[in-house]
């Protein structure tokens, strides 16, 4: 432990040497306009708070096991929380300043009143700009159309338990997404401690990259709702994990389901928000590989990923021939697509 606390109280120094490095980067317009070199100085703040980081999680946890020490755990957190706090409010202030428009970065004088957009080679002065901001308001209301039929993603409703608390909530099984996540909302509601901490970005749709950010992981007993499953997941903490998802109402699928022994738990008219997503890292955990096809649709062409092989098949149609274990070529694949 004391070794522990001599080498945070180090590198707790070396950061807040960085950290003042920094503010009088800011402070000075010059230095605040080197993106180049502001880049280079929020590279050695992160390093030297993610080594802090880890430090301090080692402290923690023995003040925890120790029942003569947990009294100084709180005072010990506290000030733990003032570092992250400094670094979070540094490093929000350098990815906006990095991320500003180039034209108001420089802070352009009035007679200055156009700028190259970032995305299209257009000119445009600030009455032109109420017209791109009405644009984006018509394109944002058609993307938010409904669509013509009622289109429903893999959700379920499942129990989180910590301890003596539980607390049931709509999940959404995500394959398309590398990691799994948990409402901070509802991590609050459990009274989940954090077991560690990790800074990335996120990829979004259409090739975005949304800046770095902290999110909290947790430990949590997962169950099914009537109690015969459980398993411990880790999930990392998010806001808020996607807007409003549909749920099935449909009586004559429901029937169907049922008749095949399949009870879905996540049914009803209402939409309650989505507070879990399970990704690709515990899906394949979790899923049996059973799969049930609608009676009424014939599928004509289709490719089956399994996850819990990580195989990819393909379904064909019964006038195309395909012997069992040959590989699926592209010129059986153009041969599928010619017959459609």
């Amino acid at each position: 432990m004391d070794a522990l606390k001599t080498k945070r109280k180090s590198l707790r120094t070396s950061f807040t040497t960085t950290a003042n490095k920094l503010k009088e980067c800011l402070a000075k317009k010059e230095d605040a306009k080197d993106g180049d070199k502001l880049r280079a100085v929020k590279s050695q703040l992160q390093d030297k708070f993610l080594r802090l980081d880890e430090i301090q999680n080692k402290i923690s946890s023995l003040l925890l096991e120790n029942n003569e020490t947990a009294a100084e755990y709180e005072s010990d957190f506290q000030a733990a929380e003032d570092y992250r706090d400094n670094f979070l409010e540094l490093k929000s202030k350098i990815e906006t300043l990095l991320n500003k428009d180039f034209g108001s970065f420089l802070e352009s004088p009035p007679e200055l009143d156009v700028i190259y957009a970032r995305e299209r080679k257009v000119i445009f002065s600030p009455k032109d700009r109420t017209a791109d901001n009405e644009q984006r308001s018509t394109e944002t209301l058609l993307t938010n159309l409904p669509s013509e039929h009622e289109i429903y993603l893999k959700t379920i409703m499942i129990r989180l338990r910590n301890r003596d608390k539980e607390v049931c909530a709509r999940a959404l099984l995500d394959d398309g997404s590398q990691r799994s996540y948990i409402e901070k909302n509802l991590a609050a509601e459990l009274f989940l401690s954090p077991s560690g901490r990790e800074i990335f970005s996120q990829g979004l749709f259409g090739g975005g990259i949304s800046p770095a950010s902290e999110h909290k992981r947790y430990m949590v007993n997962v169950e099914s709702l009537n109690r015969k499953y459980s398993t411990p997941l880790s999930l990392l903490e998010q806001q808020k994990i996607c807007s409003t998802l549909p749920r099935i109402h449909d009586r004559k699928l429901l029937s169907e389901l049922s008749s095949r022994g399949i009870k879905l738990t996540d049914v009803g008219r209402d939409s309650p928000p989505i507070r879990v997503l399970l990704g690709a890292d515990i899906l394949g955990s979790i899923l049996t590989g059973r799969i049930e096809e609608d009676q009424d649709k014939q599928m004509v062409l289709g490719l089956s990923w399994d996850v819990i092989s990580d195989e990819l098949s393909c379904k064909l149609p019964s006038n195309i021939d395909c012997t069992q274990g040959k590989p699926v070529t592209k010129r059986v694949l153009l041969s599928v697509i010619n017959s459609v």
